[in-house]
């Protein structure tokens, strides 16, 4: 028996072709996995001890506490949603959904921060202090948050 002096290998062709396809399915696989991310907006809801802990305080004791003193960040006007507001409601009342799930639930209220109209801060807050009549509005500066006329466990948003 004898070997034949040449062995054919049989190559792979290198298509240009298959190289696009391939790169064309990861790029758009890596786009569809960024939008994922995003879907909430630019904002996700963080948490922050120490506003949460100034909202506890205030409502436990029944006194008023100024929203600009208990924050350490830049911001020029507030408002909140409670549990189990709607994406589309949030984002109609502060320009992003700030939630991937279709209802906001992470907390009792969620304390949203914007500056110049964009959403820049969405802190989660546990206190159940909040009436839904107050809440899906904007504020200046300037709010409140007071107990209804000297009551403790519950805080009213006023400018």
């Amino acid at each position: 028996m004898s070997l034949p002096a040449t062995t054919n290998l049989r190559r792979r062709p290198k298509s240009s072709a298959l190289r696009v396809t391939i790169n064309t399915l990861l790029t758009l696989a890596l786009a569809c996995a960024l939008a994922a991310c995003s879907l909430g907006g630019s904002a996700m809801p963080e948490t922050n001890d120490h506003l949460n802990n100034q909202v506890l305080e205030s409502a436990r004791n029944g006194t008023a506490l100024k929203l600009a003193d208990a924050t350490d960040f830049d911001w020029d006007q507030a408002g909140f949603v409670t549990s189990g507001t709607p994406a589309k409601d949030i984002e109609e009342t502060f320009g992003e959904p700030l939630t991937k799930e279709s209802r906001y639930t992470a907390s009792p209220a969620l304390f949203v921060f914007l500056k110049d109209g964009k959403v820049t801060k969405a802190v989660r807050i546990v206190p159940d202090a909040f009436s839904g009549a107050d809440a899906r509005k904007k504020y200046g500066r300037d709010v409140v948050l007071t107990p209804p006329e000297g009551q403790k466990g519950f805080l009213n948003w006023r400018e």
